[in-house]
């Protein structure tokens, strides 16, 4: 069978993955299906999204992100100054990237012509995988470390030949000490071994410092440790990818997105450093699913996305639903469809493949491939309706053109009492309060949910000046100032991680600054994180 062909009608799969037991009656029935809006289940085809009929998918208040004016209007240079510097690096939701990315994309003009507002600026473009942004900016500057910024951004990129060329320049005419370390790895570069080795020992004898690293390329028997100053220096980032050494976990974590893609796209790497890395790189939006596929063909280690690729590219579909639920609990159904796409449309809904249905919707969903999403939701609708019920609120959320009403949140919140009985006051409790932030009904509770927090615990929550700053920008819709805000206030911790209370505060802020297209998707995020 040729690679990645995936035949989705095994025999015997469907007894492989028995279905769970249907609902009461009194709970799912042909009446009960009638009121949640899908159509008979014996009739035609559910249709997720209405026809288009020349009317606006979405309401006309909720404009696209590129055409907000007057992103920074009514912003106090001052705030900007504080909470700018604190913009987040490592981010795993793609729509808070993307929130990101709008605000360094907004030049604040009153600022400038600030040295130190230039160089944080250019710092969160280059950490941020902001190339292009940076070279322009870069290139308008008049920095006195531009050169070195310069260097630094060639070398982050994977361009060693052209550093180079700069380094054979600027050592004609500067002493620098950082310029002569560079140009011994360069004299390696050029095959100029001799001349290198020379120069690095002229250095340690003439300015006393000695540079453990570039000896190592001269030496292959030295093994220096991986320090944090490599973390911080794209050049000694190359001089050690160079040297093939691994670089272990935790300081892997260290690193800023570009700097994982490099380390992932470096041949002389051990391959297990790159595939982490390049895991790493593409949670943080910054490696293509198709260049990460690769490496793990190549792969031999038992990991999660190692085994479905075997699985997937070998057609043992009766090994996909454990691997699916694993994805699940692990939050990386997003990566699995990202990756898995091209092998991923190959299984088609079917009677052998209903089981897959609940994980394969969460995985496009993750994946933002809402058609997908759709396909499949509308196939598990059809065939499964009891157990359909599960995906409703994440459907509502992705569709919002679909019926949803208290009828549609008090079956599924039945559905979890009677499936996730230890989960599902919490479950109820979440979905209403991200309902609520939306500007939607909330819904009726269910026996045992959480009481909200008292006002001293919710004050705990938030630093309370960024909190009354943000509630006044997201009144006055003041577009610039509530995604700083917001974003400096989620930091780099995980959607799954954040607490109902504090997210759904700041789901809300987003939403009442008009942000409502990206309020959903951030909600949609965050449900699939928590498990929802």
């Amino acid at each position: 069978m040729p690679c990645g062909e995936f035949q989705p009608r095994q025999p015997g799969l469907k007894k492989l993955f028995p279905m769970k037991s249907s609902l009461s009656k009194a709970l799912i029935s042909g009446s009960t299906f009638l009121f949640l809006h899908w159509g008979p289940c014996n009739s035609q085809p559910i249709q997720l999204v209405p026809p288009q009929d020349g009317s606006p998918a979405e309401p006309s208040r909720e404009l696209p992100l590129q055409e907000v004016t007057g992103f920074w209007e009514g912003t106090p240079p001052s705030l900007i100054e504080t909470y700018f510097p604190q913009l987040p690096l490592r981010l795993t939701s793609p729509l808070l990237r993307s929130l990101r990315v709008e605000i360094l994309k907004e030049k604040y003009a009153p600022l400038l012509q600030n040295p130190l507002y230039e160089k944080t600026f250019l710092s969160l473009l280059m950490e941020t995988g902001q190339i292009e942004q940076a070279k322009e900016f870069l290139s308008e500057t008049n920095l006195p470390e531009k050169d070195s910024v310069f260097l630094e951004l060639l070398w982050l990129i994977g361009e060693p030949k052209k550093a180079c060329e700069k380094i054979e320049n600027l050592i004609r005419t500067s002493p620098n000490l950082e310029w002569k370390k560079q140009n011994v790895y360069c004299l390696f570069l050029n095959g100029e071994g001799e001349r290198g080795k020379i120069a690095a020992e002229l250095l340690s004898e003439t300015t006393s410092v000695a540079s453990p690293l570039l000896n190592s390329l001269f030496d292959p028997s030295s093994r220096p440790p991986f320090e944090d100053s490599i973390v911080h220096s794209p050049f000694l980032l190359n001089v050690w990818c160079t040297t093939g050494q691994e670089i272990p976990e935790q300081d892997l974590k260290k690193l800023n997105p570009p700097s994982l893609a490099f380390i992932a796209g470096s041949e002389k790497m051990p391959l297990k450093t790159r595939l982490l890395a390049a895991q790493m790189a593409f949670q943080l939006g910054d490696f293509k699913g198709e260049t990460l596929l690769v490496l793990l063909k190549d792969a031999r280690s038992e990991g999660l996305l190692e085994k479905f690729a075997r699985a997937l590219t070998a057609s043992k579909a009766e090994n996909l639903l454990p691997l699916f639920e694993t994805a699940a609990k692990d939050q990386k159904l997003n990566i699995v469809a990202d990756v898995f796409k091209p092998l991923l449309t190959k299984i088609d809904p079917s009677p052998e493949t209903l089981p897959l249905a609940p994980y394969m919707i969460r995985a496009f969903l993750s994946a933002r491939e809402k058609d997908l999403a759709q396909k499949w939701g509308t196939f598990f609708m059809r065939e499964s309706p009891d157990e359909a019920i599960a995906t409703l609120p994440l459907l509502h959320i992705a569709f919002p053109e679909n019926k949803w009403g208290e009828t549609q949140l008090r079956a599924w919140q039945a559905y979890q009492s009677r499936m996730n009985p230890e989960s599902a006051a919490r479950s109820s409790y979440l979905l209403r309060h991200v309902l609520e932030a939306l500007g939607e009904v909330p819904g009726p509770t269910i026996k045992g949910e959480p009481a909200a927090p008292s006002w001293r615990q919710g004050k705990a929550l938030f630093d309370e000046t960024a909190l009354a700053l943000l509630d006044s920008a997201a009144t006055s819709k003041r577009k610039g100032e509530v995604l700083l805000l917001t974003l400096i206030m989620i930091g780099e911790t995980p959607l799954g991680d954040l607490s109902p209370e504090k997210f759904t505060r700041l789901l809300g802020a987003l939403y009442k600054a008009g942000y409502t297209t990206e309020a959903r998707s951030l909600a949609l995020e965050f449900l699939l994180a928590k498990g929802i």
